[in-house]
């Protein structure tokens, strides 16, 4: 769940969810300045489907400790059952997506692949995962680099190399244009996009780092408030503005939740709002 807190509820939008509204934003990416998305329908699928795996979970809110669980506190088994189970179920409907879906779930744990280097080192508890996920890419991607499939699902030489670079070093070559690794950043940005507003009631001024304008060419993007629920995003990254996005969220008051049947009855007592925000240049 990603919970951003007012004075007095909460509001609660499921990982599934917060993964459409990054579709949404995959969708209409693309102008003068930012390259359309390549191979297009498979970074949109990956986008919108990113944390598929947690569709379960998310049906209910969840205490550990007293505390509500968000996303960044969930236990690590039940993190990785996620992922795994996510990743597999993104691959199968297509192995490009699958990849780029495998790279944000062992990269969440690798630093984000140098793109968060302040992040700490990979966890124990999650060793094994990353190196599961990156056999995984390793044979995704060998199958894509010698495809007779979609031409733009093929990777290229400098595509194989910068995945292992980034197995092996855990951060890519310096000034790399593969068209994976620019595809890799383009799904952080929008995801990071999604977290901005889904994590907050009131978000102040972000910048977002290393947002790829094309393969080899990064750009910061800041993102500044300009009025309820209105954002002002430069450079401007979308097809159109303004662009107005939505997702589905629950409010719930706050309150002590002493089991997690009381916060589930008070989630789903809650009021179900569609959230609308809008970008504009």
């Amino acid at each position: 769940m990603l919970i951003a807190e007012g004075d007095d509820q909460y509001r609660f939008i499921t990982q599934p969810d917060h993964a459409a509204l990054a579709g949404q934003f995959a969708e209409h990416w693309g102008n003068n300045t930012f390259e359309r998305p390549t191979p297009f329908a498979a970074m949109t699928l990956v986008a919108a489907n990113h944390d598929n795996g947690w569709w379960e979970y998310d049906r209910t809110p969840h205490l550990l400790d007293g505390d509500i669980v968000d996303f960044v506190s969930v236990p690590a088994a039940e993190w990785i059952a996620f992922y795994d189970d996510g990743i597999s179920t993104v691959a199968e409907m297509n192995r490009y997506a699958g990849l780029v879906a495998s790279m944000h779930g062992s990269g969440l744990r690798r630093r984000r692949y140098g793109l968060s280097a302040s992040w700490p080192d990979t966890p124990p508890a999650f060793e094994e995962f990353v190196d599961r996920e990156e056999r995984r890419q390793r044979q995704l991607a060998s199958e894509l680099h010698e495809s007779n499939g979609s031409e733009e699902e093929r990777l290229s030489d400098e595509d194989m190399s910068v995945l292992t670079a980034l197995h092996e070093q855990g951060k890519p070559p310096a000034g790399t244009e593969s068209r994976l690794w620019c595809n890799f950043e383009l799904l952080q940005a929008w995801d990071t996009l999604s977290l901005i507003f889904g994590t907050s009631e009131d978000p102040g001024e972000t910048t977002i780092e290393s947002v790829p304008a094309k393969p080899g060419e990064e750009v910061s993007v800041t993102v500044q408030p300009v009025g309820d629920r209105e954002f002002e995003l430069n450079p401007y990254p979308f097809t159109e503005s303004p662009l107005t996005v939505s997702v589905p969220a629950r409010i719930v008051p706050k309150g002590d939740y002493e089991t997690e049947d009381d916060l589930c009855r008070a989630y789903y007592r809650g009021e179900y709002e569609v959230v609308e925000f809008t970008v504009s240049k």
